[in-house]
C-alpha cells in the first residue's frame, strides 16, 4: 500500500520568518533563486506574488529554514 501526504496550503496571510543563516540551497538553482525571495516579515501571498511556489513554503517549513507565524 501507498503513503500518501496530505498537502497542507499556507494561509496567504500568514508572516515569513528566516530562520536560516544562509540560503541551504545549491546556488544557481531555482529553489536558491526562489529562496532568495524570502524576507522576513513578509507575507506569504508577497512570496507568492515575486514568483515563489507554495511548494517550497511547505518543504522549507519542514525542513526549518522558516517559519510562519497566523
Amino acid at each position: 500500500m501507498s503513503e500518501t501526504k496530505t498537502r497542507r496550503y499556507a494561509n496567504k496571510k500568514a508572516i515569513i520568518t528566516l530562520l536560516a543563516a544562509t540560503n541551504p540551497k545549491r546556488k544557481e538553482t531555482l529553489a536558491y533563486h526562489r529562496f532568495d525571495l524570502y524576507k522576513s516579515g513578509m507575507t506569504v501571498a508577497d512570496y507568492l506574488e515575486k514568483g515563489g511556489r507554495s511548494g517550497d513554503i511547505n518543504h522549507d517549513v519542514e525542513m526549518g529554514f522558516i517559519s510562519l507565524s497566523e
